[in-house]
């Protein structure tokens, strides 16, 4: 029995409720190209296809892990595309074949003192899907023994750098330490070595700034988190370079120290400048048990921020997703905001000022954006991670895709519509049920521009949109 649920109901009251903050506009559900399920809803004209489920076969061997998160898209050399992407997973056997890299092969077996259930691994890290419209999609892993492989970003030449998003001092019970960052490349093996100066922290996103090499790091560690550059020692644009180390900075608010940046107004704009965070492997402020024995769960302040708190810089409330476009450094505070719904920064280097882009009024409107991406035609597209909205005590609007615009609007561009009501035909890791309120994730357009590619996180599902693109960047960027 395979079915999906209901999917055009209509919200005229929460309509209501938005009116002069979310630009006119319908969606309405769409048949996926492969399956035929509505697992989407769409504004007019675009379409999409899915691929890469969880579960599915790798042609280097094993499934696709699941938890799909932040993506990139690259060039690849047979005309189609490589798509990076991370799986934020936490434990489980490391995924793949025989020869992919693993970071940490630490396990334990069942039975094992602080360990009842056994300490399979770390099942973290990040696959590769070739794509390509006239042909099937393919999936290999090239990182795996990594954890909570949040979201990331591209480097420019070819390769990915995926962030985990949680602080482990696991040396401390003969594992190794995780809260780095890694260099994947897309053709190649990758290093499987972490690139400490980079800080160990919660780590989120990445973006790197082609002019200089510089690459922009946030943090998401609740209302403890910094915003940071990381200087490389060796600025070549090739993979591998940025392992030989380099310094790491964060941001301060010019004549204002420890500024609490977390609640700002749309259109807030601050001159900034960077201060040096000379120790970036230093410990946090603690430790807690984790799920294998041993204090070794970094809580409170990272020891980067504790540094740069010192120092005097900025607090925000969770960074999350990055992406550059056009010299200029997009991201996001999932938090932010006066009303804790989020808010989305643009760091211009060439002019050191910091600019709230975005503030959520309140989660109606657009709840906790987390992973961002930029379209060469100026569209800012940012992706839910909220829930949905609820209504007595039903979910009755799934997660959603967000341009936003500007005066303070947002133009819903998709919403997660999926609902499986029985299980899938050669899909038996998906079990049926209500998966409307999972997050959108890995939000990244096409080298050309023309396609969209975008997961929604779980059950684990990656999709190709195309549509008018330019069209609706004219619609969204438009003054009312």
């Amino acid at each position: 029995m395979l079915g999906v649920g209901a999917a055009a109901f209509a919200l005229p009251s929460l309509r209501g409720l938005w009116a002069g903050e979310v630009a006119p506009g319908t969606l309405a559900p769409v048949a996926d190209a492969v399956g035929g399920l509505p697992l989407l809803r769409l504004r007019e004209g675009f379409s999409y296809r899915s691929f890469s489920w969880t579960g599915d076969a790798m042609a280097g061997g094993g499934v696709v892990p699941g938890r799909h998160d932040g993506m990139a898209a690259v060039p690849a050399a047979d005309g189609g595309v490589t798509l990076l992407r991370n799986h934020e997973e936490v434990i489980g056997a490391p995924f793949g074949g025989d020869g992919t890299p693993v970071y940490d092969a630490f396990a334990l077996p069942p039975g094992t003192e602080g360990a009842p259930e056994g300490f399979p691994g770390f099942g973290g890290g990040v696959t590769a899907v070739s794509y390509a419209p006239d042909r099937e999609p393919s999936t290999v892993a090239l990182l795996a023994g990594t954890a909570v492989n949040c979201a990331g970003g591209p480097t420019g030449w070819g390769s990915w750098l995926t962030c985990e998003e949680l602080v482990l001092r696991a040396s401390r019970i003969g594992a190794r330490d995780h809260g780095y960052v890694f260099e994947v490349p897309a053709v190649g093996a990758a290093s499987g070595r972490p690139i400490v100066d980079m800080g160990l922290f919660r780590h989120e996103a990445a973006a790197v700034d082609p002019a200089t090499g510089i690459v922009y790091l946030t943090e998401d560690n609740s209302a403890l988190s910094g915003f940071y550059r990381f200087l490389p020692r060796n600025r070549q644009p090739r993979a591998g370079a940025l392992e030989e180390g380099g310094q790491l900075e964060m941001l301060r608010v010019r004549g204002a120290s420890n500024a609490d940046l977390r609640a700002p107004a749309r259109g807030d704009e601050y001159e900034v400048d960077w201060v040096p965070v000379p120790e970036p492997d230093r410990d946090p402020e603690a430790f807690a048990p984790g799920d294998f024995g041993g204090d070794v769960v970094g809580v409170g302040k990272s020891g980067p921020y504790l540094q740069g708190e010192a120092a005097g810089g900025a607090r925000f409330a969770r960074g999350e997703g990055a992406w550059q476009q056009g010299g200029s450094i997009y991201w996001v505070d999932t938090a932010g905001g006066p009303a804790g719904a989020g808010s989305v920064w643009v760091y211009e280097p060439a002019k050191s000022t910091l600019r709230a882009l975005y503030v959520s009024p309140r989660e109606a409107v657009a709840d906790a954006p987390d992973n961002i991406t930029v379209h060469a035609n100026g569209l800012v597209l940012a992706c839910e991670d909220g829930g949905g909205v609820h209504a007595g005590g039903e979910l009755v609007r799934g997660t959603r895709l967000l341009a936003l615009g500007r005066d303070g609007r947002v133009v819903e561009v998709g919403e997660n519509n999926i609902v499986l009501e029985g299980p899938l035909p050669n899909r038996p890791v998906i079990p049926p049920g209500d998966y409307r309120g999972s997050e959108w994730a890995g939000a990244t357009f096409s080298p050309d521009g023309d396609t969209l590619f975008v997961n929604i996180q779980t059950p684990g599902i990656t999709f190709a949109i195309t549509g008018p693109w330019d069209a609706l960047a004219a619609g969204a960027l438009a003054s009312t």
